[in-house]
């Protein structure tokens, strides 16, 4: 999920066009400052993470230095306008994670029939397969909710394409069909292993880089909160 922002995240952090002077916030504690910037850290770290996996060499230590100019507005020697090209180019040229553009429709079939032979499992209609880990207790989410939410995402093959550190805020609605439909079965505290058909997350033509066509995505959630 982060490669959708990786361009826009990562130009920021190369170039920055003068900051705009806010007005000053009394008494901010710096507990506040810490905040923002480990999940500013932390979200470029899983960035780099992603342009290193997809086959790019990157110099830590220089992407970290010159985040710190963009953060003070200072210029990094490179325009905005000459970064958003090449981080363009370099995101329509990335490897496939996986190493594949797609997988084969029976791969992941069985790869679905195996996650619902397992003790427990149960199989929806649109053929999610639900796993209870831990069951949780009290009102399960509805489409419109936004849930705070725990997971890894692993492709048929085990390559872990997104995982977060931290709970991570979304809107049921506007997830994937089978992720979806997930949360609106779980109940807060619980955590449960999902499968979802390919029809269900991204179909056949997958998120290039990230997630090949046709693929299953399986995902360990840990519903940590509702919010309606």
């Amino acid at each position: 999920m982060l490669i959708a922002m990786a361009a826009a995240v990562c130009v920021a952090a190369v170039a920055m066009p003068a900051r705009v002077a806010a007005a000053p916030v009394p008494d901010v504690p710096d507990s506040v400052s810490v905040a923002v910037g480990t999940v500013l850290g932390s979200t470029i770290g899983r960035i780099v993470d992603e342009f290193e996996q997809g086959g790019v060499a990157l110099d830590r230590a220089t992407v970290a230095a010159m985040a710190s100019k963009a953060i003070e507005g200072r210029y990094t020697g490179m325009s905005l306008e000459r970064a958003q090209l090449l981080v363009n180019d370099i995101l329509n040229t990335m490897k496939p994670m996986a190493g594949v553009d797609s997988f084969d429709t029976a791969s992941q079939v069985r790869f679905l029939d195996e996650a619902a032979a397992k003790e427990g499992a149960v199989r929806t209609a649109t053929g999610v397969v639900l796993e209870v880990i831990t069951e949780g207790e009290g009102a399960m989410p509805g489409r419109d909710d936004t849930v705070s939410v725990f997971y890894v995402g692993r492709l048929s093959d085990g390559t872990v394409f997104d995982a977060t550190d931290d709970a991570v805020d979304f809107r049921v609605s506007e997830l994937t069909p089978g992720l979806a439909e997930a949360l609106t079965m779980m109940r807060p505290g619980g955590k449960y292993r999902v499968t979802i058909p390919s029809e269900q997350a991204y179909g056949e033509d997958g998120i290039p880089g990230i997630i090949p066509g046709r693929a299953a995505l399986q995902f360990i959630v840990e519903l940590n909160g509702v919010r309606r």
